[in-house]
């Protein structure tokens, strides 16, 4: 006779509450295995200060556009990430899956930021300096991130890269059966949710329905995820083409602008948004809205960020304008909040 399970595991006493909420907030006093901070350099207000650092059970969206930024915003948040570990002695990783760029194309994003190079003078074979190569790849070997993805010497026999694969993958690192070290995640990041293949291991309807509902289903089990790997997912999403929210002359995508599902809006704790006025308009030329009120001048290197959604009554609806490096592959706030952004 089957016995129904025990759910006295997901019930706590007011006291064990209580007990709880004053052991982790001693963890974030300690810096010890908490919280995933963001911070761009010159923000008025301080993008450090309004947003919270992520929780271990929180999941967090970078959504934008097509060609908007949201691999090289996640990239730089990822190398903050891994100072901010050094800073504080946390002997974690970051685990980086990536759908969107092979390994090698993201190991060139990384020599050429310390080499000083464009990443494609790798790719043409253009660059022989292999003495600076071997010194720039003991620089990136000291950084804490751990890689899932497609590479150039791919196994044949490589598992498809599907959610219930990849965190398998994830499992193995961290178990340890991989380097035979145990290791805690102090993130994972995963580039992008609409890019994750149907998985055959999750039922899905008909097959005209089976992309929206897999990426709902999706967003489902990532909260599962972040519970069992105790640790914050960040994860970049496409937005929408047509945008729910938007407040010309500016296209930064709004909550409800997740692309496939509402489930994006409903279930992540965090949403941010990007958006490069040069993909909506000319480079150089001076945007307004129907009756003249906002008006935007359109630069090469500009960026907006926007804070959606943050649980818990902390704010949210902030815009900062930026100013993107592209070859030191950061993100600057030289302008301050602009007028007429909400």
């Amino acid at each position: 006779m089957d016995t129904m399970p025990s759910h006295d595991k997901n019930i706590y006493s007011p006291i064990e509450t209580a007990t709880l909420g004053k052991r982790l907030a001693q963890k974030a006093a300690e810096h010890k295995e908490f919280g995933i901070e963001l911070d761009i350099q010159g923000t008025n207000p301080s993008v450090k200060e309004y947003f919270a650092p992520l929780l271990p059970w929180e999941i967090c969206a970078v959504q934008a556009q097509t060609s908007n930024g949201k691999t090289l915003f996640t990239n730089f948040w990822e190398r903050q990430i891994a100072e901010q570990l050094k800073r504080q002695g946390r002997d974690e990783i970051i685990i980086h899956v990536s759908l969107e760029e092979s390994i090698e194309a993201m190991a060139f994003n990384d020599y050429g930021r310390i080499l000083k190079q464009k990443p494609a003078d790798f790719a043409r074979g253009s660059f022989t300096d292999w003495a600076r190569m071997d010194w720039a790849a003991t620089e990136i070997s000291g950084i804490p991130v751990w890689r899932i993805g497609d590479s150039a010497e791919r196994d044949p026999e490589a598992p498809e890269l599907y959610l219930s694969n990849i965190y398998r993958s994830i499992q193995e690192l961290v178990s340890g059966r991989i380097t035979g070290d145990k290791w805690k995640p102090a993130v994972v990041i995963l580039d992008y949710l609409q890019a994750l293949p149907i998985d055959p291991e999750v039922k899905t309807a008909q097959k005209q329905d089976q992309r929206r509902l897999q990426v709902a289903q999706d967003v489902f089990r990532l909260r599962e995820m972040t519970t069992h790997l105790k640790c914050p997912i960040i994860v970049p999403l496409q937005a929408k083409q047509e945008l729910a929210g938007e407040n010309p002359p500016y296209k930064i995508p709004g909550v409800y602008d997740g692309m496939e599902t509402s489930a994006i809006a409903t279930r992540f704790d965090r949403i941010m948004s990007l958006w490069m006025p040069k993909t909506s308009y000319l480079i150089d030329s001076t945007v307004s809205n129907k009756d003249k009120t906002v008006s935007l001048t359109v630069r090469e290197n500009q960026a907006f960020l926007k804070v959606n959604k943050q649980r818990g009554g902390l704010p949210a609806g902030r815009v900062w304008e930026l100013k993107v490096d592209y070859d030191a592959q950061e993100y600057y706030d030289v302008f301050h909040n602009p007028k007429g952004a909400k």
